[in-house]
């Protein structure tokens, strides 16, 4: 199975990379799963004014990224929570994409904090917008607050209990994602 993590912040200085570096090192780890992490900020998408099939000259960056999401069997989206919601660019890196894009496409969502609630406000809002491209966001959820001290310098985890709240969450993306790729074929 083909699940790409989608980082959802292109800020400098982010804290929520450290978040999607471990948790892509522990999607590795996983037998039967395949995976990369799609990076906004090295994408560096432009401020949505075509969309991709409408473009005379297509942006190479675009064209990855969909087609990256495209051929995935599910997605891990681990983005921070800024004033409320989650990042611009995360909102305009899926508005390049196509209606239903995302059709029957299991997405786990990974909410990243300073402070005490590991990001579950913008959490309802990007579960919306999955909906609407066709997504079926998991019902887990994986926040992390506090994250400033969830790492140290080096990106190694400080707090170990995350590592099962971890796997609960990864068991039941890959359930749903096994599931709906068994479905389709």
């Amino acid at each position: 199975m083909y699940v790409p993590i989608v980082l959802g912040s292109s800020r400098v200085g982010r804290r929520s990379l450290k978040v999607a570096q471990w948790i892509l090192q522990e999607l590795q780890g996983l037998d039967r799963v395949a995976t990369e992490l799609i990076d906004l900020g090295e994408y560096q998408l432009p401020i949505l004014e075509e969309r991709l099939n409408q473009m005379a000259i297509p942006i190479p960056g675009v064209v990855k990224f969909c087609a990256k999401l495209g051929e995935a069997d599910g997605i891990v989206i681990v983005t921070p929570e800024y004033k409320g919601g989650y990042p611009a660019v995360l909102k305009n890196a899926l508005d390049y994409l196509e209606p239903q894009a995302l059709r029957y496409k299991p997405i786990g969502i990974c909410t990243v904090s300073a402070g005490g609630f590991g990001g579950l406000d913008c959490l309802s809002g990007l579960r919306l917008v999955c909906l609407a491209l066709g997504g079926l966001p998991i019902p887990d959820k994986f926040p992390i607050s506090r994250v400033g001290e969830m790492f140290d310098e080096q990106g190694n985890l400080l707090f170990l209990d995350l590592k099962p709240k971890l796997q609960a969450f990864f068991r039941e993306l890959l359930w749903y994602t096994e599931a709906m790729k068994n479905h389709k074929s």
